[in-house]
């Protein structure tokens, strides 16, 4: 599958794959919205989730470097290279 085909399914059938093919990577928060990240047929996709409705709100593919920068700004590997 590549972004094109995934952008064409709807909320419901995006969920579907990400639950039965999706590896979960990580998690951030915005004002309003906690947001996942998972790789799915070498794509990063992120699941929307309202703040305090526990409510799916959107699922898209995320290509930009900087917003998945996010995800791993907390990771310290500086020892894993000496």
């Amino acid at each position: 599958m590549n972004t094109s085909e995934f952008n064409r399914l709807s909320i419901e059938k995006r969920l579907d794959l990400l639950k039965a093919d999706g590896d979960f990577i990580g998690s951030r928060r915005i004002p309003s919205h906690h947001v996942y990240l998972y790789s799915l047929d070498k794509m990063f996709i992120e699941l929307y989730v309202i703040n305090n409705l526990n409510q799916i709100q959107w699922i898209e593919v995320q290509t930009n470097k900087q917003i998945l920068a996010e995800y791993t700004r907390d990771i310290d590997l500086k020892g894993l290279f000496d």
